[in-house]
């Protein structure tokens, strides 16, 4: 894992916000995360905290399930991975639990770039997420196609992961506490792949649904907050041009 799963360096850094801006305009974006859900049969202990509510009632019978939460390259190669987590967890809770949110958090690792996610996460210094409110403005609703553009790269990476490994796709017989190694196992396999240019059979490959739940406490930062309108302005009223928010 620390030789194909690792967090860029400065110049693979800047080839990925180049990468990212050129595929949506949004400027400074360095991942794309997503988390989902791997089926696990009921576990003896705390079960309540591996119940999947969602997925329950979405698929009408009892689901259990534990979290990957992952951070990916414009190419679909994970840079940052948080697994294991119990599946009755919200997306904000796996976040403020991984290892990226506390070297966010303890500064250095993420100043001045974002990571950007889905209305699952909230608003923060380093967490770029769509606007959530119902009715949206031109402005809004651009902001939101192009920053969809930035997620779909991360839920695609997740639908090949478990295309591959279609283990992850029905309840695993591994034991609960082996799972993690097992998963982590199938992050790095994929990112040799992807790295490889090793491509996947259309067929295999899964979408992935997880039933994000808006963020609970969706703005952290007021900052973020005025950041990301410049970023929507700029998008839609200079095609595209423009850093300056920064």
């Amino acid at each position: 894992m620390p030789k194909y799963l690792q967090w860029p360096n400065e110049d693979n850094l800047r080839k990925i916000k180049q990468e990212y801006e050129s595929i949506s305009g949004i400027p400074n974006v360095v991942g794309s995360m997503y988390t989902t859900h791997i089926p696990i049969i009921a576990p003896k202990i705390s079960v309540a905290a591996y119940f999947n509510k969602r997925h329950t009632e979405r698929n009408q019978k009892t689901s259990y399930s534990i979290t990957v939460q992952g951070v990916v390259d414009p190419t679909g190669v994970f840079t940052d991975v948080c697994i294991g987590w119990p599946g009755s967890m919200t997306d904000e809770q796996v976040l403020e639990k991984s290892a990226l949110f506390q070297r966010a958090k303890n500064g250095g690792l993420l100043n001045g770039v974002w990571v950007v996610g889905s209305s699952g996460y909230p608003l923060m210094d380093w967490v770029l997420v769509p606007y959530k409110q119902q009715q949206l403005t031109w402005t809004q609703h651009a902001f939101n196609e192009k920053i969809g553009e930035i997620q779909r790269v991360a839920k695609e990476a997740f639908g090949r992961l478990k295309g591959r490994w279609s283990c992850l796709q029905k309840r695993t017989e591994v034991k609960l506490q082996d799972l993690p190694v097992v998963l982590g196992a199938c992050c790095v396999l994929h990112n040799i792949c992807e790295m490889m240019k090793e491509g996947i059979n259309p067929e295999l490959t899964t979408e992935v649904v997880d039933d994000e739940m808006v963020a609970e406490d969706g703005m952290r930062s007021v900052s973020s907050l005025k950041a990301r309108d410049a970023i929507a302005h700029n998008l839609l009223h200079h095609r595209f041009a423009g850093t300056a928010f920064l």
